[in-house]
Order: C-alpha cells, then sequence, then structure tokens
C-alpha cells in the first residue's frame, strides 16, 4: 500500500468512526423528543387522524412521510392506498419501497465506510491477516454500495409533493391562459422546475403543466417546513 492510499484509509476510518460515535451520542440525547417529534407512528396517526376528518390531502401526505421513514409496514401502505382511492386516485405506487428505513440504510453505509478504512489499513500492519482483512475491505465496500444505491435509487422522492388542492396545469407559469388539465386534490406529483411562484410538474399520468406552488407540500419537507404541514 502506498503511501496516498494509506492517507485515505486513514481518512476513511476516521469520517467512519467519529460518524458512529457522534450517532450514539445522538441517540442518548436526541432519540426521545425526535421520534415524538417526527417518526414513522407519529406520522401514520396524523395520517389516521386527517383521513377520519375527511381531508385527504393532509392524510395522503403523513401516510406518504410515514411510508418513507418505515417502508415495509403494511398498515401505512393499505391506509394509503385506501384514502387514495377514495379519491379515484390510481393505485399505490411502489417507489419507496426498501429494504430498511432511511436511517437505517444511511448508518449502514458509515458502518461499510469504518470497516473499509479500517481493515485497509490493518492490511499495512499485518501482512499475515492480509486474506482476512481484504475480506473485510470487500464487505464494507458491499455495504457502502448498498447504502449508496438505497439514496440513488429513492433520489426522486426529493422532488415529490401531494396536491393540496386540486389546482389547474397550464403551459406556462401565469395565471393568464387556460389550463391543460386539473391536477386533483391529494394527488402526488414531482416538481420539475420554479419560476417565482409556479412549479412545473408531472403526473402520474406523465403530464406537465405549470401550478401554483401553494398547492403543493413536499412528501420531504425543508427544515422550516417539517412541522408546518402535519398540524
Amino acid at each position: 500500500m502506498n503511501k496516498r492510499t494509506l492517507v485515505i484509509s486513514l481518512v476513511a476510518a476516521l469520517i467512519g468512526m467519529a460518524s458512529l460515535a457522534g450517532a450514539g451520542w445522538a441517540g442518548i440525547v436526541n432519540a426521545p423528543a425526535d421520534r415524538s417529534a417526527y417518526s414513522a407512528p407519529a406520522l401514520y396517526n396524523l395520517g389516521n387522524f386527517y383521513a377520519r376528518l375527511g381531508r385527504p390531502a393532509m392524510a395522503v401526505l403523513n401516510y406518504e412521510r410515514a411510508r418513507i421513514l418505515a417502508p415495509t409496514d403494511l398498515d401505512i401502505q393499505e391506509n394509503l392506498s385506501y384514502v387514495r382511492a377514495s379519491v379515484r386516485l390510481p393505485a399505490l405506487h411502489s417507489q419507496h419501497d426498501r429494504l430498511a428505513d432511511p436511517n437505517t440504510l444511511y448508518w449502514i453505509g458509515v458502518l461499510g465506510l469504518a470497516i473499509t478504512g479500517v481493515t485497509l489499513l490493518l492490511r499495512r500492519a499485518r501482512s499475515e491477516h492480509r486474506l482476512v482483512l481484504t475480506a473485510g475491505a470487500i464487505i464494507g465496500g458491499l455495504l457502502m454500495a448498498l447504502s449508496l444505491g438505497d439514496a440513488i435509487a429513492t433520489s426522486d422522492t426529493r422532488h415529490e409533493y401531494v396536491v393540496m388542492a386540486a389546482t389547474p396545469a397550464r403551459a406556462s407559469p401565469t395565471s393568464v391562459v387556460e389550463p391543460l388539465f386539473t391536477v386533483p386534490l391529494a394527488d402526488v406529483v414531482s416538481v420539475q422546475d420554479e419560476h417565482l411562484l409556479f412549479a412545473l410538474i408531472r403526473d402520474t399520468q406523465g403530464r406537465e403543466g405549470w401550478v401554483a406552488r401553494r398547492d403543493l407540500a413536499p412528501v420531504i419537507p425543508s427544515a422550516d417546513s417539517s412541522t408546518s404541514a402535519t398540524t
């Protein structure tokens, strides 16, 4: 192993181990508040609450957020499908299907980074165990690849929005032209572009048009909007 590879390995190991240590402290200090404020169970219960109130858009928004955090929860998926069907939306799409929740997959990647860095360092110091350490580095690389692959496969979720009120979609970002079609309440659309008070969306049927941004709520909220759309 040359000097450059050694330095890269050391940095990788340090980053990985520091992240793991930080995760432990974050779990001790912040877990109770975080879990109650924004968690799959809390969002699922909010979805149920809004569904009973007859507010399908808010119900879908909270179910979609809950599904990202708990992608294998059948209750969330079934209730989401039921609410979508109640407003005559197509069957539930499956693009959030994953093996585990995003936080778990993130820490799997961090663990893989730490394993890879440490094993590459030890290969230089303990040449007699080179074969075992090489296998460890490969395992670490596979863990990182799993985490990265999931992030890439679900990156489109960052552009998904729930339609909070049936809204006309137009050919240009203005309200003076005739609408091309109407995007139904509680549908999930992807935002392709933004201009002033308008967003260019693509709906589940592949149609595109400009709609008012005020009629959309992000499935993945920003830091300053994480609570406003769930109350």
